[in-house]
């Protein structure tokens, strides 16, 4: 006689939607971990469990977004590290053949709320020189 199913894959999908990991699922519904990755073999439970996991992806990142557009500096800098590949260290970029301009992102030892508003930063302009 086959064994009644532990969950649905509806309530897989909470599990999934609160990234919970496959040995905490075993955990909660007190079975293996084997027996949770048993069940995600199956498309309907996967499927599921994918979806879940994928909206609170999205969620998560949405919000982190939106705090970083309402002008947290912590979340500016933060997504701007994740998504525009912006670092704290020097990084040199090559311009033309004859000129390579080196930026450094100072921080000064400043927290993001020390940091100046959005136009209050200082341009600071140097000579160029040339290479023979």
């Amino acid at each position: 006689m086959p064994r009644k199913p532990v969950c649905t894959p509806e309530q897989l999908a909470m599990y999934g939607g609160a990234l919970c990991t496959q040995q905490e699922v075993a955990d909660i519904l007190g079975i293996t971990q084997q027996s949770v990755s048993e069940m995600l073999q199956k498309p309907a439970y996967k499927e599921a469990w994918e979806r879940a996991r994928s909206v609170t992806r999205y969620d998560v990142r949405r919000k982190q977004i939106d705090s970083a557009l309402e002008g947290d500096r912590t979340m500016l800098i933060w997504v701007g590290k994740q998504v525009l590949d912006q670092r704290d260290s020097p990084k040199e970029i090559e311009v033309n053949q004859n000129v390579q301009v080196k930026y450094i992102a100072e921080w000064g030892g400043a927290t993001p709320e020390e940091l100046p508003a959005g136009g209050d930063m200082e341009l600071i302009e140097g000579e160029l020189e040339e290479e023979d």
